[in-house]
């Protein structure tokens, strides 16, 4: 006799690099630590991570980093479509009582919950994801300032926002796939969304400064679990030579970081100061970086940045607010994404210095690095910082509120194919 698979209780969906699917690991790994089924739709690369984890697991994507020429926006919408419909096809894939957990509009995973009046929480993993008349992220949010700012804001930041609703190209993809899963076309991609019964922000309040505008949002500060993993004794026997090194990534998204360690290089060189490089894409030669460079493919940020002087990075989420919670100084040089306003907020708060990318070099590093160690103040300000993360516990909150959603009654069946906010 064969029995069905029972359906996930909770069922994740994320294809980013590992800052935008390891907080939904986390928060999937707590609800199985309590007894729940939960599984994830996620890219390849984390399969066996996700399984040691007690999770089921699906990818949805084999693609393992950002492509260095972006595609347009519309390839972005419902990216994982295809493979997403595949599993949901499936017997046991979910059930009415499914809670769907997902991170922006265009998750494939969105199109199905709307389709079978699945209860959906957004996390809202980034500031930049929140749109806003009022306060528009960066950067965007420069063009509002200055002797144009209002016209800016009152004119032509709501054509923009219009027209990115209306363009053609992503209506005739969005109709396409809704028509796909039995859903009426809308006429603005800027739809209203009923199935989605919470909207959590994993940042605190302070971090993501929302505007009078903004919807509502629970705040639970960022997902920053503690790690068990000890530190490597190389990296131990390189600390106790070196103590307060300076720390180098651009993240696990980027496969082609070769430029912005040659600048880390001169950088090092310039201020004669040791360094510790992250990357799992950088190969440096064997003695080509000296005595005072040690390079590792990864090491867990919370282990590690307790060690540390200053880092440098490309902005990830992630990564800054393991800067923020080690209490030390940033320099980011942003890529692309939430990274150039995750910068911005880090500039505001008085806590780093956003270098941009087209002006990445060993001196300009140099520049920003002694800036903030010269700095009479910040250490005052990241303590703050440091204590005002210390006592989070946004894994376990946010487990706690998809207990809660769970416990209630499902979506009114009448939900199912209902068109939503068609305007």
């Amino acid at each position: 006799m064969t029995h069905r698979p029972l359906p996930p209780q909770f069922l994740f969906e994320n294809h980013g690099s590992r800052g935008d699917v390891v907080p939904f690991l986390n928060i999937a790994s707590e609800l199985a630590r309590r007894g729940y089924r939960c599984q994830l739709l996620g890219n390849d690369h984390f399969e066996a991570e996700v399984r040691a984890a007690g999770i089921g697991f699906r990818g949805n994507t084999s693609d393992r980093v950002h492509p260095d020429h972006p595609p347009p926006t519309v390839d972005y919408l419902y990216y994982t479509f295809e493979r997403v419909r595949g599993y949901f096809s499936e017997t046991g894939a979910f059930d009415r009582n499914t809670v769907v957990i997902n991170a922006q509009d265009w998750a494939a995973s969105e199109l199905f919950a709307e389709a079978h009046g699945l209860r959906t929480v957004r996390l809202v993993q980034f500031p930049v994801r929140v749109k806003s008349f009022v306060s528009p992220a960066w950067p965007l949010g420069a063009r509002a300032q200055g002797p144009d700012g209002e016209r800016f804001l009152k004119v032509i930041l709501p054509a923009m926002y219009r027209a990115a609703g209306r363009d053609p190209g992503v209506l005739a993809k969005v109709n396409r796939l809704r028509a796909q899963v039995g859903l009426e076309p809308v006429r603005s991609a800027l739809f209203e969304r009923r199935h989605i019964v919470q909207q959590v922000a994993l940042f605190p309040e302070w971090f993501g400064m929302p505007a009078r505008d903004w919807p509502a949002l629970e705040f639970l500060g960022f997902p920053l679990p503690a790690s068990n993993q000890p530190l490597p004794s190389r990296l131990l026997e390189f600390l106790a030579r070196y103590p307060r090194p300076l720390v180098f990534t651009t993240g696990t998204g980027f496969a082609r970081p070769e430029y912005f360690f040659a600048a880390a290089a001169d950088c090092c060189a310039e201020l004669g100061m040791p360094a510790i490089f992250l990357s799992p894409f950088f190969e440096p030669g064997p003695g080509s970086l000296g005595q005072r460079i040690v390079h590792f493919a990864h090491i867990e940020l919370h282990d590690l940045l307790r060690h540390a002087g200053l880092m440098v990075h490309h902005g990830g989420m992630g990564t800054t607010a393991r800067a923020l919670e080690a209490g030390i100084p940033q320099v980011i040089s942003p890529i692309g994404f939430d990274q150039p306003d995750n910068g911005h907020r880090v500039e505001l708060l008085g806590a780093g210095i956003v270098v941009p990318r087209d002006q990445m070099s060993g001196g300009s590093f140099a520049a920003a690095i002694r800036k903030l160690l010269s700095d009479p103040e910040i250490a005052a300000r990241l303590s703050r910082y440091r204590t005002a993360i210390a006592p989070t516990r946004a894994v376990e909150q946010c487990a706690d509120l998809l207990e809660r959603i769970a416990r209630k009654c499902p979506l009114d069946a009448g939900s199912k194919h209902q068109l939503e906010g068609n305007v």
